[in-house]
């Protein structure tokens, strides 16, 4: 049976994805299912993938013939972004599968990670339309692995503590940044502990910019609540309350280059326990929830501020214990 190109096949999306060794994974983009059949495909995992769209239509991955990769342009400092590569990727088209089987399958799977009760199965079973399927499957991609951690599975992987506390020195960088440290001085550092390929193609960019605005700097600031995350979870410093400044003079005073202790010292602290940091993951959810239900009642700059760093710490905490889910964009 001949098959057919992705990026030439009528998908009507948005659309599930189904691996074989794996949970559904939604995408309302083309380019990111593209972007992820490529990543699956590194660790010999595209192979099967099952593809279902909104219009009740099925399809397989086959095979992948990947493209020619993306430049590296001069002026960036990291890697070319392999999941923006070229792909072909083939499929053949299998039987068509209604939206009520689809969403039963969907439901066998998140019975098998969250406690009846629990508001992300209560949105999958309300689902009436892919779109909405496709919303509440977000929440399988995102606190699955927590839940997992939580329930006592002792296989999930987390992200390595070394790869952490490289982070953290990246986004110290992109405070101090936004604290008016001299650029030229922040890459000169970066570059000697050889930490500018673990940059993002936008955190390059922040870098290598002619000027750096007024906007982009309050942005870079912001960067301080995740970084607290991850000083949390390497151990390294208290979780501030939610809602007040964190101790910047404590950061200053623990992260390299600017504190006292050395770079050696630093990449080598240890996570916590998996369990206490997808704990704190769920709080932070919550927090982040509760923050924003009261924004919405009283769109106030304290309620915003809460909302914004509740939501930032979340995501933090969420791309350690996702590593294989959530990259650092």
């Amino acid at each position: 049976m001949t098959g057919v190109f992705m990026t030439r096949a009528d998908l009507t999306l948005p659309v599930l994805g189904f691996p074989q060794d794996g949970d559904v994974m939604p995408f309302e983009d083309r380019e990111l299912l593209l972007g992820k059949t490529g990543w699956l495909a590194s660790r010999a995992r595209h192979l099967g993938l099952e593809i279902v769209d909104s219009a009740e239509r099925r399809w397989v991955v086959s095979g992948l013939v990947p493209g020619e990769p993306p430049r590296k342009k001069w002026w960036r400092f990291g890697r070319a972004d392999s999941e923006r590569a070229g792909l072909e990727v083939e499929l053949h088209e299998i039987e068509r599968e209604d939206f009520i089987a689809t969403r039963a399958r969907v439901e066998v799977e998140a019975r098998d990670i969250f406690e009846e009760g629990d508001e992300a199965l209560a949105a999958i079973r309300a689902a009436s339309t892919m779109a909405e399927l496709s919303k509440a499957c977000f929440e399988i991609t995102v606190r699955g692995q927590g839940c997992r951690i939580l329930s006592g599975d002792p296989g999930i992987p987390i992200r390595p503590a070394s790869e952490v506390a490289s982070r953290a020195l990246l986004l110290f960088a992109i405070v101090r940044l936004a604290l008016g440290v001299e650029r030229s001085k922040i890459v000169e550092w970066l570059q000697e502990q050889n930490l500018l390929v673990a940059m993002s193609p936008e955190e390059a960019e922040l870098f290598t910019t002619r000027r750096v605005t007024e906007q982009q700097r309050t942005a870079a600031g912001w960067e301080l609540e995740r970084l607290i995350a991850l000083l949390w979870a390497l151990g390294l410093a208290d979780m501030s309350p939610a809602g007040e400044d964190p101790d910047l003079s404590t950061v200053v005073e623990i992260v390299p280059p600017a504190g006292d202790m050395s770079i050696d010292r630093f990449l080598a602290a240890e996570l916590k326990p998996a369990r206490d940091i997808a704990a704190m993951a769920e709080r932070y959810r919550n927090l982040s929830r509760e923050a924003g239900e009261r924004y919405a009642g009283d769109p106030s700059d304290k309620n915003l501020n809460e909302a914004e760093i509740a939501e930032r710490r979340y995501v933090a905490l969420q791309w350690i214990i996702n590593p294989d889910r959530i990259s650092w964009r």
